[in-house]
């Protein structure tokens, strides 16, 4: 499991964010220019955040999606590799409500065309 670190927001209580560190070494993602870059928690966040127009906030929360595909982060992964993780994750998330299923479509949509 992946350390806590506190992240506060000024409008909620504090709440626990995965430390992306698993290790001794910091975590790096390959970007799509192929430059190595320090994984960061809030960028992934940001991204699902900026996909989640619409959906019911109620059920879709980006910080809990993000948590769990840092869950599945390896060293060296690609910024491809981690849309496709999260939506994935939203996909089997689906099962708890249907706006996790656009969201995965949605991710899977947006990496197809950063990929093309």
């Amino acid at each position: 499991r992946p350390k806590l670190c506190p992240s506060y927001h000024h409008h909620s209580a504090p709440r626990f964010l995965p430390r992306v560190a698993m290790s001794s070494e910091q975590m790096y993602i390959v970007k799509r220019d192929g430059r190595h870059q320090e994984v960061k928690f809030d960028a992934i966040t940001k991204r699902i955040r900026s996909l989640c127009d619409g959906l019911d906030p109620k059920y879709v929360d980006p910080v809990p999606i993000t948590q769990k595909v840092v869950e599945g982060f390896y060293k060296g992964m690609s910024t491809s590799e981690i849309d496709s993780l999260a939506a994935e994750t939203c996909a089997y998330m689906s099962q708890k409500h249907p706006d996790f299923s656009t969201l995965a479509a949605r991710i899977a949509v947006s990496n197809l065309h950063k990929n093309t």
